[in-house]
């Protein structure tokens, strides 16, 4: 199945100035591992050494999510990813 993700504005340098992308998959990560694989730029924007989700990336389904999505997240037909950079400062 198919899904748009949402890119914020930082990443888009890596898809072509693109900030919506459609990718293949039925869970959370393998439309992340589908998305690294069309653009590898992105996967050490997105994920640490070992894999791991990075801890300033939010991963939001139909931007209903209160917390990061798992990546283990089933996917079912309309939805949409956002990734969004999580910002701090004081």
């Amino acid at each position: 199945m198919s899904f748009k993700v949402h890119l914020y504005s930082s990443l888009q340098n890596y898809t072509g100035n693109r900030n919506i992308v459609e990718v293949e998959g039925n869970t959370v990560g393998k439309c992340l591992d589908s998305l690294t694989g069309h653009f590898p730029d992105l996967k050490p924007m997105l994920f640490d050494p070992k894999g791991k989700l990075l801890p300033t990336i939010y991963i939001s389904v139909n931007l209903n999510s209160p917390k990061s999505e798992p990546v283990s997240r089933v996917l079912t037909e309309n939805d949409e990813l956002y990734i969004i950079l999580i910002v701090a400062g004081g």
